[in-house]
């Protein structure tokens, strides 16, 4: 869709305002000659675009011709009759005409041969020729038919030949008026885009940003307009950040950056494509999915969400982040929108949190002029450490969880709350979201002990040694049933009894 010009092309106080962009006239003329060149309601009923009549004579014509073809047909029928042995015409059922292939003789099939019960015999020099055979028929042609095919030819394809010539020169006398014909699809076009936004925010209860030139971005109960249409519930968050020379506020007052942690699937990476599509609706004239928004004038919207890898590329998905991030370096401005997510997770984890922690730095360290920045990232430790200098245009916040580490089933120790808060995570709980997503629970305990003993710098080897606590209950129920066979007297019992009884404990 072009980009909408509110001002200029549409007055939307006035109704007469979209009327008086297009050109009328040419568009009745158009209207007239198609209207009275296209029969619609035979061309829906014969799937095809269907000519009227008084156009042409010569189709007019072809017309007239096949439409009393049943009447025809019925005529070459008893005429071929006539020809045929008394014996035979109880087995010739009647004559058709089909495209391409012409007039045709049906005979009835006779099912141990796979031919027709008559196939001309005793006609001299007349030789019938089996074109197709279905379950109970077969198509012949003989020399009358072939006579009247050259005599008539294919009705029905000369009648869909011409009918496209005049098509054609229907389409030709439309592009006479190609101009305002484009010019009145354009208004209709931007028309109908303004109306579908008006009905979007009124079924969806979206509301009208307020626009500025202050470099800011301030929303309340911003909602994804997407995810809140597939979930149950969806649960609203804020944003407020400002880039680089805002005038409100100064560098130590304002937040430029916003980072963003908490665990998997918490929801950090739709509220960062919520807040980039609140501002990009805003920008089309649009209502916005919140309670209300101020939004400044922004020049871009520039990411590194998704990695988009293809076999036509040699690149590794980390060199297509780092490509991606490096763009967005280079062409930011104090008024662009620059959301990263999940940088630096491609390769190792401490090279991949120093590349986060230095582009951080980059970006707060640019004083005035740095772009607003929305982050979501895992390396909790870059903010736990003295990675980063200190800055006020730094905030942290993270996505709201309640854990119940007493719940009998992994899954159920974390709740996602959906709520941006003040702060930052200290866990990503990658085991309760592994077992949220079906991942076994063996396997979720033992990965959680290896991440106990990564952290406190301890030997893997000796986790990796131990047995699960399925693998121990196993182990004991073995030599449960070991232990009682070997006490077993097998001299004065049935033996297959006793083991059966031995086995069955086991289960």
């Amino acid at each position: 869709m072009r980009s909408l010009r509110l001002g200029s092309h549409i007055d939307l106080d006035s109704i007469s305002s979209v009327t008086n962009e297009i050109a009328i006239a040419p568009l009745l003329a158009v209207g007239d000659i198609i209207s009275r060149t296209i029969d619609f309601d035979e061309s829906e009923s014969r799937w095809r675009t269907s000519v009227r009549p008084g156009i042409d004579p010569q189709l007019d014509a072809l017309k007239r011709w096949y439409d009393g073809l049943d009447n025809f047909l019925t005529e070459v029928a008893n005429q071929l009759n006539q020809s045929l042995p008394d014996w035979a015409r109880s087995w010739v059922r009647s004559c058709v005409f089909l495209p391409q292939l012409g007039f045709l003789v049906v005979v009835d099939l006779d099912p141990t041969t796979g031919y027709g019960r008559y196939e001309g015999e005793g006609a001299q020099g007349d030789p019938w020729t089996k074109l197709f055979a279905t379950d109970e028929t077969v198509y012949y042609k003989n020399n009358y038919l072939r006579e009247l095919d050259s005599h008539y030819g294919d009705m029905y394809c000369e009648i869909g030949d011409r009918e496209v010539e005049i098509i054609h020169q229907l389409a030709a006398a439309v592009l006479c008026h190609e101009e305002p014909l484009l010019a009145a699809s354009d208004v209709c076009g931007d028309f109908d885009a303004l109306l579908a936004l008006a009905i979007g925010a009124e079924k969806y209860r979206w509301t009208a940003p307020q626009m500025t030139e202050e470099n800011v971005l301030v929303i309340e109960n911003g909602r994804h307009p997407l995810q809140e249409l597939v979930v149950p519930s969806f649960v609203p968050n804020s944003c407020d950040i400002r880039g680089g020379g805002t005038s409100r506020s100064t560098p130590q007052e304002s937040t430029q950056v916003l980072a963003l942690t908490g665990p998997n699937h918490s929801g950090k990476s739709i509220y960062l494509k919520q807040v980039a599509i609140i501002v990009y609706l805003a920008h089309v004239g649009s209502f916005v999915p919140a309670d209300g928004a101020v939004i400044g004038l922004t020049d871009k919207i520039l990411t590194r969400i998704s990695t988009r890898e293809s076999v036509c590329r040699t690149e590794s998905a980390f060199a297509i982040d780092l490509k991606q991030v490096a763009q967005t370096m280079r062409r930011s401005t104090p008024q662009s929108l620059v959301l990263i997510d999940e940088f630096g997770k491609g390769t190792n984890p401490d090279d991949g949190a120093g590349l986060l922690a230095a582009m951080l730095d980059y970006f707060l360290s640019q004083g005035l002029r740095p772009p607003k920045l929305l982050l979501a990232t895992h390396f909790h430790e870059v903010f736990e450490g003295h990675y980063l200098r200190q800055h006020s245009g730094l905030a942290l916040a993270q996505m709201d969880v309640r854990l119940c580490w007493d719940a009998n089933q992994i899954e159920d120790q974390v709740t996602y709350l959906f709520t941006l808060t003040q702060g930052h995570s200290t866990s990503s709980f990658g085991g309760q979201c592994a077992a949220l997503n079906g991942v076994p629970n063996t396997i979720v305990e033992h990965a959680g002990a290896i991440s106990r003993l990564l952290v406190r710098n301890e030997d893997i080897a000796s986790v990796l040694e131990r047995p699960s606590r399925e693998e121990v209950r196993r182990l004991r129920v073995a030599e449960d049933v070991a232990r009682r066979f070997l006490q077993e007297d097998f001299n004065n019992s049935d033996t297959r009894a006793v083991l059966m009884d031995i086995l069955s404990a086991e289960t």
